[in-house]
């Protein structure tokens, strides 16, 4: 519903009536337009763009503020001033791992050829990533659990975190440093 205020036989209105008009002050003048649902055309492209960033910030909300994870990220002085571990963590794997869709399907691919892919698919179960999906996104795979744990063991490795299991090539990870990734990753008691 729009407010109405007159002050001094000056008009001003704010919000919408219905679904037709909408009020609103802009560089104090008193303004009035159609009202405009906005756009989600649901393409493939902004399928893909979601997906990525939606899966990305999943396994970044997975690395708790007062983990090992962190403690390496801000020892080694990774995020910038002003930007908080979870956004620093989805904008550089997506930067260094899947800029696109094509980027993201290799990573998969890789992932699924990973010998300890059991090892990330369970103890992402564990720590409650699951798989996330957009229904109008190009690409032809989910943005899996394990997927989403293995972006962490890659960006750390990638970022040359110090000690066990980042130490370690990412190829060649077992079960025993995935668990230690998942043991990293829990908030320090």
């Amino acid at each position: 519903m729009a407010k109405v205020t007159g002050p001094l036989f000056s008009m001003g209105a704010s919000g919408k009536i219905a679904d037709s008009m909408v009020f609103f002050p802009w560089k104090g003048l008193n303004i009035v337009r159609q009202w405009l649902k906005p756009a989600n055309p649901q393409t493939v492209d902004q399928g893909d763009q979601r997906l990525i960033l939606g899966g990305t910030g999943r396994a970044g909300g997975a690395v708790k503020k007062t983990s090992d994870y962190a403690g390496q990220l801000n020892t080694l002085e990774l995020i910038p001033a002003g930007q908080t571990k979870q956004s620093y963590i989805v904008k550089k794997a997506i930067e260094l791992f899947m800029s696109n869709a094509t980027k993201f399907e290799s990573l998969v691919t890789e992932y699924e050829a990973h010998t300890a892919k059991a090892a990330f698919d369970s103890n992402a179960t564990t720590i409650g990533l699951s798989d996330f999906d957009v229904v109008y996104k190009g690409t032809t795979s989910d943005y899996a659990g394990g997927l989403q744990l293995y972006v962490l063991a890659k960006l750390a490795t990638t970022l040359a975190f110090t000690g066990a299991p980042y130490t370690t090539a990412l190829a060649s990870w077992t079960a025993t440093e995935v668990a230690t990734l998942v043991a990293d990753l829990a908030a320090a008691v």
